[in-house]
């Protein structure tokens, strides 16, 4: 009798032992915590992702030392990030800054790529003609060639220098509207060849 027992204990000690082991999975447990606490799924180091056209024609590149991917918002930190956007028939622009985040597209938003912290975005066309364009953050939408910022804006182009309080750039079209605000207004100075 006390043998049948100690059978039957033993069977329920190890039949619970293993209905723990099947439905208390350890794995997925810390899967759906990391997940929960929106920890990193993917690191990049020293990586470059390139876009291409339905065409095969590159549309921009993106570099950055560090890309970290973080799953429940669907966005990726990137840390010292060189974007290179390049218009049809013009040569590229070359925007870096210090950090940076890449927004996927969405049903709600085009893709974007936020930088901040140091922006700098210059273009040097095959006559010579550089624009140099400083910024503490710019919203760049690669797939538009288009660009905005809020913050001030310090543009160099040759023998023009304008300051702004905000600046929305279309790569494509060559287009820049400098924005101004009761605080701060568009200030452009421009020197003549004769006075370089």
């Amino acid at each position: 009798m006390t043998s049948t027992r100690i059978i039957i204990s033993i069977s329920i000690i190890l039949f619970a032992l293993a209905l723990n082991f099947f439905l208390g999975d350890p794995i997925s447990e810390s899967l759906l915590e990391n997940t929960a606490r929106n920890d990193p799924d993917l690191y990049m180091l020293n990586a470059k992702i390139q876009r291409y056209s339905e065409y095969g024609v590159l549309d921009y590149e993106l570099s950055a030392d560090k890309f970290t991917h973080f799953p429940l918002t669907n966005l990726t930190t990137l840390a010292t990030p060189s974007l290179i956007l390049l218009s049809k028939g013009s040569t590229p622009w070359k925007i870096n800054a210090e950090h940076g985040r890449l927004m996927p597209k969405s049903p709600f938003r085009e893709e974007v790529v936020e930088l901040w912290n140091d922006v700098s975005a210059v273009k040097q066309e095959s006559n010579g003609q550089v624009i140099h364009i400083t910024t503490d953050s710019l919203d760049v939408f690669p797939d538009k060639n288009y660009a905005e910022t809020s913050e001030r804006v310090y543009i160099i182009n040759n023998r023009v220098t304008t300051t702004a309080a905000g600046l929305r750039a279309d790569f494509e079209l060559k287009k820049f509207v400098f924005l101004s605000t009761d605080s701060y207004r568009v200030n452009t100075i421009y020197i003549s060849s004769g006075h370089r």
